[in-house]
């Protein structure tokens, strides 16, 4: 079978040959401007930037949530031929055969998007039916919330009334208004500290006590109807099937996808939250999304709320377990979630770069041999079937620069040393060595260079969200917070609808497509005839007078009561109405005179 690992080093001429020769998978790194001869790599390479972490770090393992040790044990049940389970690792260049699928779908808008402006783009997405769906349940949890609340008089609730379908609009104008200048405290939108610094009408749009009542009862879901034990995303689940729905049936991703972690930052208790250590948040709602390489548009996304309970728009697709029921645990969660998002692009040639909470070499065979899709990613080490001679290293035992790989027929694994240990599997990469020379020649192997190239869509988006949070940090709801990033990420998705078919120069960027809707929507406010004003409260009545009140007051000697009198009843009584001076018998008679004499 032959050794199962073979080394490179940047100074080793003897091998320069192999390193160099033209690749013929289909990868999109140009041959003549970065592969480079090796004579020109004798240098101090102790400097490099590596753009991964270390996988070998036990602290930063532990401080790693692994959502699943393997992804591998659900889809065995897809393997046929027994043979598939065998990897038979070598540490010879000649031994991989893999090639690049040919990418055969569409891509691109699946409508026409000439002519269309910004807010008609993003209205294809928040169609009607979702306004109208939030509309209705708004209105019935503002209902039952004014029911409760009926005993108290001056109750916000007591302003309610019904919310409209162009009063939502108005409301997603002004998030995306406080998006360009981010205030700690939102009162100061409407009433700032000082006039200076006012950015914009907002009264003329809404009144503040109107938005804040509206956000109060911003509702997705009939709470009167969700099951006894409800999962955590039910609550905002209608708004996740709508917008995977759109997203999916609008756009087709081209022939590079990525799928990815993302974490919704949350630092309130909650049950569900994730912590990945990686992430500058460090805690909060995790999903995963399939997002387009290169513009980072997100076609389909998954949210997280722990092992076993992965929350899909859609079950996963049984085809990858033909028959065999395995349960959903920590070791296959990730696999059925590569799954659950690629299953509408299977067959097409697509290729999946993943990051190393994803990639398994079982599961890259499987996606390549069932369903014609590549993958190429980070690896961790300790996954299943990585072969054994590459398991073992680490800093400790690797120079800097060194570069070690192993093959099958259909896998590479390619581990390299920089500042940290890297391992990188493909299943269409030759272990090459590359260079960039944008920043100086750094070389790296080939599979680095196209994963750094194929990530920067979906990094791009990332910074785009970050530029203008629509989700404010003080967010009293999180499945509220969860819906602003959900409209963070349309806007970035119609914006890359809009530019699709625009040549460079009329292509708009993020934030002049921002302004352009914004503007829309503002105009689309202006000229409607909803009035937006608040309705007044009732006023409580007035306090009647102590002089008014008809109090009873005891006299020094009893005296005869009035009402038994007229009924020729001999009676005495101490006890008169202060107001009306008239004695009177406190039980009964006083209660009579007044309903006879003064309720009239």
């Amino acid at each position: 079978m032959g050794s199962a690992l073979n080394k490179i080093y940047i100074a080793d001429f003897d091998i320069k040959l192999e390193l160099t020769k033209p690749d013929v998978s289909g990868s999109e790194i140009d041959v003549d401007n970065n592969f480079v001869d090796f004579s020109l790599c004798q240098g101090n390479f102790s400097e490099y930037s590596a753009e991964f972490d270390h996988l070998d770090d036990p602290t930063h393992a532990e401080a790693i949530q692994r959502t699943g040790a393997e992804a591998n044990v659900t889809f065995r049940g897809d393997l046929e031929d027994g043979d598939l389970l065998f990897f038979d690792w070598r540490g010879d260049i000649n031994n991989f055969e893999g090639v690049r699928e040919i990418f055969t779908g569409p891509s691109g808008p699946m409508f026409e998007v000439a002519g269309l402006t910004p807010l008609e783009v993003l209205k294809k997405i928040w169609d009607d039916d979702i306004i109208d769906h939030i509309v209705r349940e708004t209105n019935r949890y503002a209902n039952q919330m004014q029911v409760k609340a009926a005993s108290k008089i001056n109750s916000r609730m007591s302003r309610w009334r019904d919310t409209t379908g162009e009063e939502i609009w108005r409301f997603f104008t002004i998030i995306m208004l406080q998006s360009f200048v981010v205030n700690n405290v939102e009162r100061e939108y409407w009433y700032p500290s000082n006039e200076q610094l006012k950015i914009g009408a907002f009264e003329k749009i809404m009144f503040f006590n109107r938005f804040l009542l509206l956000k109060r009862c911003l509702q997705f879901v009939d709470n009167t109807v969700l099951p006894e034990n409800p999962s955590e995303f039910d609550k905002v689940m209608p708004v996740i099937k709508h917008l995977n729905q759109k997203f999916s049936t609008l756009y087709l991703p081209e022939q590079n996808v990525a799928i990815k972690e993302s974490l919704l930052p949350w630092k309130g208790p909650l049950p569900f939250a994730q912590l990945i250590a990686t992430k500058r948040a460090k805690v909060g709602v995790k999903s995963y999304e399939l997002c387009e390489s290169r513009t980072g548009y997100l076609w389909r996304m998954e949210v997280y709320s722990g092992k076993g309970h992965v929350h899909a728009p859609q079950e996963a697709p049984q085809e990858a377990i033909e028959g065999k029921k395995v349960e959903n645990d920590s070791e296959s969660a990730t696999s059925e979630i590569v799954y659950t998002l690629m299953k509408p692009l299977f067959g097409k040639g697509h290729t999946i770069v993943m990051d190393n909470s994803c990639n398994a070499p079982l599961l890259s065979r499987l996606l390549k041999t069932k369903h014609k899709t590549d993958t190429m990613g980070s690896l961790r080490l300790n996954r299943e079937f990585v072969p054994e001679t590459l398991k073992c290293k680490n800093k400790e035992n690797m120079k800097v620069g060194e570069v070690c790989f192993s093959t099958t027929k259909d896998l590479s694994v390619v581990v390299w040393k920089d500042k940290n240990v890297v391992a990188m599997i493909s299943t269409f990469h030759q272990p090459q060595v590359g260079g960039n020379e944008k920043y100086g020649y750094k070389y790296k192997p080939k599979v680095m260079l196209d994963y750094n190239l194929s990530m920067g869509g979906v990094d791009h988006k990332d910074q785009t969200l970050h530029a203008f949070p629509l989700e404010r940090v003080r967010n009293t709801c999180w499945y509220q917070k969860l819906f602003r990033r959900l409209l963070n990420v349309s806007v970035h998705n119609a914006m890359v609808i809009y530019n699709h078919d625009r040549t460079q120069k009329s292509q708009l960027g993020n934030r002049d497509f921002r302004l352009q809707l914004v503007r829309e929507m503002l105009q689309m406010c202006s000229i409607s005839g909803t009035n937006c004003s608040p309705t007044k409260p009732p006023k409580p009545p007035s306090p009647t007078p102590l002089s008014q009140l008809h109090l009873p007051a005891k006299n020094q000697k009893s005296q005869r009561c009035k009402l038994c009198y007229e009924a020729k009843v001999r009676r005495a009584t101490v006890w008169r109405c202060s107001t009306c001076q008239v004695n009177l018998c406190i039980e009964g008679c006083y209660t009579a005179y007044h309903v006879k004499y003064v309720c009239k």
